[in-house]
């Protein structure tokens, strides 16, 4: 085969393993920001945190919110509520970020394909 078309697919097969790697990346943060609170389940996204926000900043510190399965769940405290979102956006963007700095710095088809097992160390 010539050595220009084999350095081709090389780097055409690098470059769809890392996509694959930052789409997993992604994926796993999105399952992260999850939040458990008051027998629901929410997604902590900037929405959640601007809605929660508004509220606290007009003085609501008790209210019903519609969780990820449609269920209506009092929070009692929004302070606290809002205080738990803050911990967990923080740490699966700190994962996030981390992780897809290690990746970007991977420069050999190898070291993506490695990359998988590091993450599961974290």
């Amino acid at each position: 085969m010539d050595k220009r078309l084999e350095q081709a697919l090389d780097f055409s097969n690098f470059r769809m393993i890392l996509t694959t790697r930052q789409e997993n990346l992604k994926m796993l943060m999105n399952n992260k920001l999850t939040l458990s609170y008051g027998g629901g389940l929410f997604k902590v996204d900037k929405e959640l945190f601007s809605f929660v926000g508004m509220l606290r900043l007009n003085g609501i510190n008790e209210f019903i919110l519609i969780d990820e399965n449609d269920i209506p769940i009092k929070i009692e405290d929004l302070s606290e509520f809002a205080e738990e979102m803050i911990v967990k956006y923080e740490s699966a963007l700190t994962q996030y970020y981390n992780s897809y700095q290690k990746l970007s710095e991977a420069r050999e088809i190898r070291k993506v394909i490695d990359w998988d097992e590091e993450t599961k160390e974290e």
